[in-house]
């Protein structure tokens, strides 16, 4: 009898044991340990920092960005960054001295921590690529949530790299890595953003998606008429009513209440392209940005200031046909009240046929998927 409980108790603990639910977020991470190495303890980072090699010769880079929650809309506060790359001879620099991971990743390295906005910035020199290899020039950089284990997301590329793979990863780690670095300041610094979106894309990310939230009017409804200032599209420099002037058509309204608009680029870039292929007698496609920093604007021209870097997201995606659109608030009582908008809602989206509610979905994933069934209702 004791040995069949003995047996018994060692079946339910292998059991129990196989049955565990701790993963390890990411997979693999060769060298993400060296996250750790940081000479200065977490909670006494800085958000901004320059790296060792910024004081020497070279070409002088600034980046900077929000780092999201996987919602893509919530910033993610002490989310810490390491970064490393090579100098301007294309090597992982050393001095001799090193420790630890640095022997191999080189004393060009440093750690960032973001603050309560979610902001973090590093200041550089442009890495060289690898001597005689066609590896484009690039930044690694490691992650470390602060209840979640250390895993890497996608390099920072440079838009103009004659390097750069024409063919990249379609979902990458932690959202588009590429940057687009502006002219030099009066400091000869060339200034380029990437924004983060945590777990976009990691192996085992414990994400559950979005809030299941009702939103927007319901499926049958008429869409009623509003102006919005229009950044890109037929109208683009206008306020012009989508549905006075196209509503007898069929179209997709999407009202987004997030500022970071990069993780929509690729959704975006396939409504014009669908648009461009369908024609606009077929299909109107509209943006509708409700500006969700209408509380918190520091000064008078700061909404101008937004509207500009919209229209020159929309300029840099090439949408023609495309309307970007602008709202005040997503509390505005005359355009998004009178679609019944949540603003907890990061987005909802809208078919419309002859100027009625077709379709309607809220919290969408900006994914082939989702693209997919939105058009299959037409």
């Amino acid at each position: 009898m004791k040995t069949i409980l003995i047996l018994f108790l060692i079946s339910v603990a292998v059991c129990a044991c196989g049955q565990s639910t701790s993963t390890t977020v990411g997979g693999p991470c060769e060298g993400c340990e060296a996250i750790f190495e940081s000479p200065i303890p977490f909670e006494k980072l800085p958000n901004s920092i320059a790296l060792p090699d910024f004081r020497e010769v070279g070409p002088k880079i600034e980046i900077s960005g929000i780092v999201y929650q996987r919602d893509g809309m919530t910033p993610a506060k002490d989310v810490v960054l390491y970064v490393y790359h090579t100098d301007q001879k294309g090597v992982y620099p050393t001095k001799g001295n090193e420790k630890g991971w640095a022997k191999r990743h080189g004393y060009i390295r440093g750690w960032v921590k973001t603050d309560k906005n979610g902001f973090y910035q590093f200041k550089t020199l442009r890495p060289a690529p690898y001597p005689g290899r066609n590896a484009a020039e690039h930044i690694h950089v490691t992650v470390k949530e602060p209840d979640k284990n250390e895993y890497y997301i996608d390099e920072y590329l440079f838009s103009d790299d004659p390097l750069l793979p024409k063919t990249r990863n379609s979902k990458p780690r932690g959202g588009d890595g590429v940057i687009t670095l502006l002219p030099a300041d009066k400091e000869g610094v060339r200034h380029a953003t990437r924004h983060i979106i945590l777990g976009l894309n990691v192996n085992d990310y414990p994400y559950a998606g979005l809030p299941k939230l009702n939103s927007g009017l319901k499926a049958g409804s008429n869409c009623p008429a509003f102006d919005p200032l229009h950044l890109s599209g037929a109208d683009v420099g206008k306020k012009a009513c989508p549905m006075c002037k196209y509503g007898q058509g069929q179209g997709i309204m999407v009202w987004f209440n997030h500022a970071n608009v990069d993780q929509m680029k690729d959704f975006v870039k396939a409504l014009e392209k669908e648009m461009q292929t369908k024609g606009e007698n077929n299909l109107r496609v509209f943006l509708i940005y409700m500006n969700p920093f209408y509380n918190d604007n520091p000064t008078e021209n700061a909404d101008d200031i937004l509207k500009g870097k919209l229209k020159k997201w929309a300029d840099e995606q090439k949408l023609k046909k495309v309307a970007l659109t602008w709202i005040p608030s997503p509390t505005d009582e005359e355009t998004a009240g009178l679609y019944e908008i949540n603003p907890k809602a990061k987005n909802t989206v809208f078919v419309y046929k002859k100027r009625e509610v077709a379709a309607k979905w809220v919290n969408i994933e900006y994914d082939d998927r989702t693209l997919k069934e939105i058009l299959a209702a037409f």
